[in-house]
């Protein structure tokens, strides 16, 4: 066909178009396109439906399978699928378009649904050897992302186990590669030198951990080699996710050196099995509650959690005045305050009562009142308002203040 013979359909296409006969136009541009893809022209199909998709609001009707295919020969496969998908609306058991679309979705590593594109076609024509070949080769690869799939997810139970610089690594690297312009859909080829590039680190650390990650399914060989024979890689698409989940799987530090002291040594230091002594010569009636919150603030002052080291240090101390009246036959307490008489039993007490009564009656020397009453003080901040109203923080001096405190109530009272 000529380019004079060309012109002049384009011209009759465009008169049909100013007369608003679209539907007429469309066919004839679809016999147009049918006879320059015949003559193997597809830049030239290409260009006359630009020129013409400018002149018309819905161009889906200038859609033919000849225009798709020009589309994916001049390596405009984004175009060629729209038009493809668009035509398969409408003829759904065309195995033809189910082919090609198969193989432009294959490309772009979208392989089940190319797979399920191919699985259609197949059933349809199973005869055909370009369909066949096609089926055996994507229900081949489809199995092995299934497998990878497997070992991608299996993988993620090594993440866990990372430390933080391992994790840290990973992390800059997914963003490194994520950033790469050759990076297409989890596949990347990758020079060894640009692992050291992503990871931010040395070249024996970064080659080091190119071959735990590789161990270790982070990322896998895919067996192929990019334009400059590098590996291609492909990257575990659920690292991103898990490793972001992971920041809130961290194990406090605290918790760790405090479980790392707890040894013997340590205990007998701040006199853990001496209190222990003394607590088991309690009555029955006490002793299960001593000795259990003992324990609960023994191992929370070991970890330095410090609000819950000074609760259980207030509620001990409270536990232990009480047992100490009661052990004197007190069953209420009295005293005065701002000149006005105060009367409870001694089960309906706070620690601020007992510590007043026992000031009182002279009943406790006025140094270890002034212990209770440290923890006394500082128990206050289990109100979150007064934490949140004062500037005065919850630290480790306090907890060690109040650990000592009852440390040393046990010790004297008992």
């Amino acid at each position: 066909m000529t380019k004079k013979e060309i012109n002049e359909r384009i011209k009759v296409i465009k008169g049909l178009i100013k007369e608003d006969n679209e539907h007429e136009a469309s066919e004839e541009f679809n016999s147009l396109a049918g006879d320059l893809h015949e003559d193997k022209k597809y830049d030239i199909l290409l260009e006359e439906f630009k020129k013409i998709k400018k002149l018309i609001d819905d161009k889906t009707d200038f859609y033919s399978f000849e225009l798709a295919y020009a589309f994916d020969n001049l390596n405009d496969a984004d175009s060629s699928e729209v038009v493809y998908e668009h035509l398969l609306n409408l003829s759904p058991n065309n195995t033809a378009i189910l082919n090609n679309l198969s193989n432009i979705k294959k490309r772009k590593r979208k392989y089940r649904e190319a797979f399920d594109l191919i699985a259609r076609a197949y059933e349809l024509e199973s005869d055909d050897d370009i369909i066949s070949i096609n089926y055996d080769s994507l229900n081949q690869i489809v199995t092995e992302q299934n497998e990878r799939e497997i070992r991608f997810k299996h993988s993620l139970s090594h993440l866990e186990k990372e430390n933080k610089f391992v994790t840290d690594k990973l992390l800059s690297f997914i963003q490194g590669v994520k950033k790469d312009e050759n990076f297409d859909n989890g596949v990347l080829p990758l020079a060894k030198w640009k692992f050291k590039a992503y990871m931010k680190t040395d070249e024996q650390k970064a080659e080091s951990l190119r071959e735990q990650w590789l161990d270790k399914d982070y990322i896998i060989n895919t067996g192929q080699r990019g334009d400059y024979h590098e590996i291609v890689y492909e990257l575990n698409p659920l690292l991103e996710k898990a490793l972001g989940e992971l920041k809130f799987k961290t194990i406090n530090p605290e918790w760790i050196k405090g479980i790392e002291k707890l040894n013997i040594e340590f205990l007998e230091e701040i006199n853990y099995y001496r209190n222990l002594k003394k607590l088991n010569k309690v009555n029955k009636k006490f002793r299960e509650i001593l000795i259990r919150d003992f324990d609960e603030l023994t191992f929370n002052y070991l970890v330095k959690s410090n609000k819950a080291t000074i609760i259980l240090a207030g509620s001990l101390i409270e536990t232990l005045l009480i047992y100490y009246l009661e052990k004197k036959k007190v069953k209420s307490i009295e005293y005065e305050l701002n000149n006005r008489k105060l009367n409870k039993s001694l089960y309906d007490a706070t620690l601020n009562d007992l510590l007043l009564f026992l000031e009182h009656k002279k009943l406790l020397k006025k140094h270890f009142v002034h212990l209770g009453n440290v923890s006394r003080i500082f128990r206050n901040f289990v109100h979150p308002g007064k934490e949140l109203k004062e500037a005065d923080e919850l630290d480790n001096s306090k907890s060690h203040l109040c650990y000592i405190s009852a440390s040393e109530l046990i010790n004297n009272i008992i």
